[in-house]
């Protein structure tokens, strides 16, 4: 073990452990075809998912199947979308739920190209004070 503090270059280096590959993540039951192919794009989209979230995985799956049903109700449709909705937003895959507020209002605070407001009136005294 090292005497002192660390040093800012220790720090940045990646353990092994962080960098390794996750384990497969596979149904805890057998899923339908298109259920599947929904479990699947997940887990390949997503590598923050982890085995505690199969069974969020699953549900989400089974929904949004559920969804591209041909003889689908208007009710059934919206519960299976609240249902989607829900899933997504407690398995962190929607835009909302894995962007923390600050970070998002700072991005659009960034993305400001014209003019500031505090420019326009230096630019009004500055004709002001060419006209005298």
């Amino acid at each position: 073990m090292k005497r002192g503090r660390p040093s800012t270059a220790h720090l940045s280096i990646v353990s092994p452990d962080t960098s390794g590959t996750r384990p497969s993540l596979t149904p805890l039951r057998p899923l339908k075809p298109d259920e599947k192919v929904f479990f699947d794009v997940l887990i390949s989209e997503h590598a923050h998912l982890r085995r505690g979230d199969v069974p969020l995985i699953m549900g989400l799956a089974r929904a949004s199947a559920g969804l591209f049903k041909p003889d689908i109700t208007v009710e059934e449709f919206e519960k299976l979308s609240r249902i989607c909705m829900s899933y997504s937003t407690r398995l962190r895959i929607t835009p909302q739920a894995r962007t923390h507020p600050t970070t998002l209002g700072r991005r659009y605070a960034d993305q400001h190209t014209g003019p500031k407001p505090w420019d326009r009136i230096r630019d009004e005294a500055d004709n002001d004070d060419e006209d005298k």
